[in-house]
């Protein structure tokens, strides 16, 4: 977890100061890593002894009197300095899972606290849009003057913390994602996931899909979702697969495998064809008591037979 200029994604990890506190341990530990000064292996330390020793024979004819000294001096002060080496390397990655871990298990909790925040965002924005009556844009708002400029600019405020509020939850959803996830991340992002449950997503105006694509929030989108009922932050990517699903086509699996759309088939039914009238046709005369019915209305012509064929 890095540090972000998002006060709402800096506000959702202050709720679980033992996130802050693992990651401010990793950190230290990757600063004394990097801060550590160079040194020798055992093995190199030895080695550089050695390729003294010999230069200074092949010189001088002579071998140097304290190689033994030297030799043992160099290779204790490299076993300490490796050994400190490989303890600050295993420090960071210790911390840096453990980090991990506390993240993975607390990010439940830090989407949970950006859902409410959602809440306070579309309840206030609620309140603020039924100053506005019919202004949409800000030339208007400033023409109503009054409340509904007061409304506009609170707004205007409120779509700043809305599009902090979903930078957040994306950025915690990644978070705790492997490469995977946040490939399907991007792609619910792309179609317009993450917003809204409980509809299709075909039901959503497609201007405002076309806003949560880009990510470029708006009144009239910040006005829509708080009127919807329907928005939420998901609480887990499993959560938001859930309600992804739930928002396309009806699908069931089949004894295969293989998907099979069980939406209804609706057939419209075909017109009906009038019966055949001939000239010879004639209307039933069902009661004797009645006048005989006039002739039906002739539509057909009886057509000429066809020929015989002769079979030899």
């Amino acid at each position: 977890m890095r540090a972000s200029t998002n006060p709402e994604l800096a506000a959702a990890w202050a709720t679980v100061p033992d996130v802050a506190k693992a990651q401010e341990r990793h950190t230290e530990a990757v600063r004394l890593r990097r801060a550590f000064q160079s040194g020798l292996t055992p093995e190199a330390a030895l080695s550089a002894v050695q390729d003294a020793a010999i230069a200074a024979l092949t010189a001088t004819g002579k071998w140097p009197a304290t190689f033994a000294k030297d030799a043992a001096k160099a290779h204790s002060e490299a076993v300490v300095w490796q050994a400190e080496a490989v303890a600050l390397q295993r420090a960071e990655d210790v911390l840096k899972f453990a980090a991990e871990d506390i993240r993975d298990v607390m990010a439940p909790a830090v989407l949970a606290y950006l859902g409410g925040r959602l809440d306070e965002i579309l309840t206030a924005a609620k309140s603020a849009s039924a100053a506005l009556g019919d202004v949409t844009t800000a030339e208007g708002a400033i023409d109503a003057g009054g409340d509904a400029l007061d409304a506009w600019r609170r707004l205007t405020c409120l779509v700043t913390d809305l599009r902090n509020v979903r930078a957040a939850q994306w950025a915690v959803l990644r978070s705790v994602s492997f490469d995977d996830d946040r490939a399907r991340l991007r792609m619910w992002i792309d179609e317009g996931h993450g917003e809204v449950r409980g509809v299709r997503l075909d039901d959503v105006p497609e201007h405002i899909k076309a806003v949560v694509r880009n990510q470029s929030y708006s009144i009239a989108q910040l006005v829509w979702l708080a009127h919807s009922g329907a928005a939420y932050v998901p609480t887990s990517v499993d959560d938001l697969a859930s309600h992804v699903a739930a928002s396309v086509e009806p699908l069931s699996y089949t004894d295969s495998g293989r998907v099979a759309d069980i939406s209804p088939i609706v057939t419209p039914l075909p017109a009906p064809t009038p019966a055949k009238v001939y000239a010879h046709s004639s209307t039933p005369h069902l009661d004797a008591s009645q006048p005989t019915p006039a002739p039906p209305k002739v539509n057909a012509v009886v057509g000429d037979p066809k020929p015989p064929t002769y079979n030899y």
